[in-house]
């Protein structure tokens, strides 16, 4: 009897573990989002976009993340912010707001507000714990993300990066 009783539990915890350590990988809360911006091949370092069609905010991109080797990437919105982000405008409200996926090297770049204020992070796809660098001008550390987001007014509103 004791040892059934076991057996059941044993069971029971191995699901229950199998259930949560799978739910994230079952799907990214910005699954559902809207696309937006999208680069399907990441461009070699030294290669000039701005030749090809690009702008100085995708040329930042590239020299900034070309060494890191992500492959193409795909933009995701809020739905609850797309009129915002579609009017271009500069204010947020707290919550989950814009994502850039990088498939080929398991990372997202995150966008939240928290208090007005831009909250960055870079994590890993496939359990959406953070997998931010701490070194100072990583690429994959958000004060990267932090710098570039304001650094180009005319491409960059309320945080968020993209043409619309």
């Amino acid at each position: 009897m004791k040892r059934s009783l076991w057996g059941v539990l044993a069971v029971a915890v191995l699901i229950a573990g199998v259930m949560i350590g799978s739910s994230f990988a079952a799907g990214n809360y910005w699954d559902g989002w809207q696309k937006t911006i999208r680069l399907d091949i990441f461009p070699e370092c030294g290669v000039n976009v701005r030749g090809v069609g690009g702008d100085d905010i995708l040329q930042a991109t590239v020299d900034t993340y070309c060494g890191v080797k992500p492959g193409g990437y795909q933009g995701y919105v809020n739905p609850k912010v797309m009129d915002i982000y579609k009017k271009k405008g500069k204010s947020y409200p707290d919550g989950k707001v814009a994502v850039l996926e990088f498939k080929k090297i398991g990372a997202a770049f995150t966008t939240d507000i928290k208090g007005g204020k831009p909250v960055y992070d870079v994590v890993s796809i496939a359990d959406g714990k953070s997998i931010a660098s701490k070194e100072p001008n990583h690429p994959l550390n958000p004060e990267t993300c932090a710098k570039c987001h304001a650094g180009f007014g005319g491409t960059c509103k309320g945080f968020v990066c993209g043409n619309r």
